[in-house]
């Protein structure tokens, strides 16, 4: 871990270490709650996009309980499996369970929205037009060096990553062949506060792979740059 923290520190990144994952969650969340708080002050709304999957569950239910006016806050997802929110793999389907209290009140942006991927990602990215700089970006990371639905060795990887990006959302294709949605670079360099969620031993040496620049080519590498901040937890569960 020490190495993690050093190869971080040389790139003036923040690097938080929790041993818990509601430990991690919650750190996450005070700095979620902070942002959007100091959004709404500064303009009266603010923006936050949020990772699926397993590992960001207990954030989901941390912020669940939040007290804030959320009917000023904009709501979408860093990526999304192309199925409907009642499928189990749904992105948004998550958010909705996990998050009962708020989704409700929020302004929501789904990417999928049941046309073509192709038609989805050009919509969204129209409507995400309005909320850009977004506020708020909850990063995660797989073992393969991945965030969001930007993929290792994808077409057109370069671009799509680039805070140059032409569209806000793209179609993506999963290695396994699942059709998704994702934010591009455009997207997820403009937000205020870029966080990074991980878990796992596995994925702390994915990350010091790429901190250390031995894997360019992942989709992680681009995103490893203040004002980025990295919270970590050993705990896998």
């Amino acid at each position: 871990m020490s190495e993690l923290a050093r190869l971080a520190a040389q790139r003036g990144l923040t690097l938080h270490i929790e041993d818990t994952a509601q430990q991690q969650a919650q750190w996450l969340a005070q700095r979620v709650v902070q942002s959007l708080q100091e959004a709404l002050i500064a303009k009266g709304q603010a923006t936050l996009a949020l990772s699926g999957g397993r590992s960001p569950i207990p954030l989901l239910q941390t912020l669940n309980e939040v007290d804030l006016a959320w009917e000023q806050v904009g709501i979408t997802l860093v990526d999304e499996r192309w199925v409907a929110p009642d499928q189990a793999a749904s992105n948004a389907g998550l958010l909705w369970r996990y998050m009962p209290l708020i989704m409700p009140r929020v302004h929501w942006q789904p990417l999928y929205l049941g046309m073509s991927a192709e038609q989805d990602a050009e919509r969204s990215s129209a409507a995400l037009r309005a909320w850009q700089p977004l506020d708020v970006v909850v990063l995660g990371m797989g073992s393969d060096g991945h965030t969001a639905s930007l993929f290792p060795g994808a077409e057109g990887l370069a671009s799509a990553v680039s805070e140059g990006a032409e569209a806000l959302c793209l179609p993506s294709m999963a290695p396994d062949g699942s059709q998704r949605l994702t934010l591009t670079g455009a997207a997820l360099h403009s937000a205020r506060l870029r966080l990074l969620a991980i878990r796992g031993e596995d994925k702390a040496k994915t990350l010091t792979a790429a901190l250390a620049g031995q894997q360019p080519e992942w989709p992680i590498s681009a995103f490893l740059r203040p004002p980025l901040q990295i919270a970590y937890s050993a705990d896998a569960s």
